[in-house]
Parts: structure tokens; C-alpha cells; sequence
């Protein structure tokens, strides 16, 4: 019995370092996603920016205006697929992370099944 306890000890360690390992890995892919978030928020409200004006403009600053809004929505159109690039890694993270948090509570839980078994066994013996 106590090999029995001792082993799921050893595996419940185990499932806690990857456990805590894709946590990491998830914390990585959810710092990236949400830069870029932010840098997609931060391009959209530029572009906007750029087009709201309350004064009429030359044909030099509607040039200018343009070339702008142009250089803008090329980085949002980037930003924006880097984002569709990386999301499904992201979600893969997450999940392995959850399953790996998942095993390493039910090990645990097994572990204590054990042992609280081993506990009852042993109050039966000694009061019978």
C-alpha cells in the first residue's frame, strides 16, 4: 500500500511540473495575443484619427492624409493576421494547460483516496 501511495506521489509531482509547465507556455501565447490586441486598438484609433478633422484640407494634405491612412491599415491588416496566426496555438495551449491542471488534480485526489482508505483499513484493524 504505501508503494501504491508513494508511486501516485511521484506522478501527482510529475502532472504539477507539466501542469505548471504549459502554464508558462500559456502565459507566453496570452502576453503575445494580447500585444497584439493592444496594437490593434492602438492602429484602429490612429486610422480613425487620421480621417476625423473638422476643417476641409489641400490636395497636398489629402495626399498625405492617404499615404497615412494607407501605411496604417497595412500594419492593422498585419497585425490582424498575426493574430488569426498565433489564436489557434493559443487555444491549443490552453487546453493542453487545462488537461495537464486536470491530471494533476485527479492524481492528487487519487492519492488522498489512498491514503484516507489506508487510514479507514487501519482504524478497522486496530479496533477489531
Amino acid at each position: 500500500m504505501r508503494q501504491g501511495r508513494d508511486a501516485l506521489a511521484g506522478l501527482e509531482r510529475i502532472a504539477r511540473l507539466k501542469a505548471d509547465m504549459e502554464m508558462r507556455r500559456l502565459a507566453a501565447f496570452r502576453a503575445h495575443v494580447e500585444a497584439i490586441r493592444h496594437q490593434i486598438d492602438r492602429l484602429e484609433a490612429e486610422l480613425q484619427a487620421i480621417y476625423r478633422t473638422d476643417q476641409p484640407f489641400s490636395v497636398a494634405e489629402a495626399r498625405l492624409t492617404n499615404l497615412l491612412a494607407r501605411e496604417r491599415s497595412r500594419a492593422l491588416l498585419a497585425a490582424e493576421e498575426e493574430l488569426a496566426r498565433i489564436l489557434p496555438g493559443y487555444e491549443q495551449a490552453r487546453q493542453a494547460a487545462a488537461r495537464e491542471f486536470g491530471r494533476g488534480e485527479a492524481v492528487q485526489a487519487l492519492r488522498k483516496d489512498l491514503v484516507a482508505r489506508a487510514r479507514r483499513d487501519r482504524a478497522r484493524r486496530g479496533s477489531g
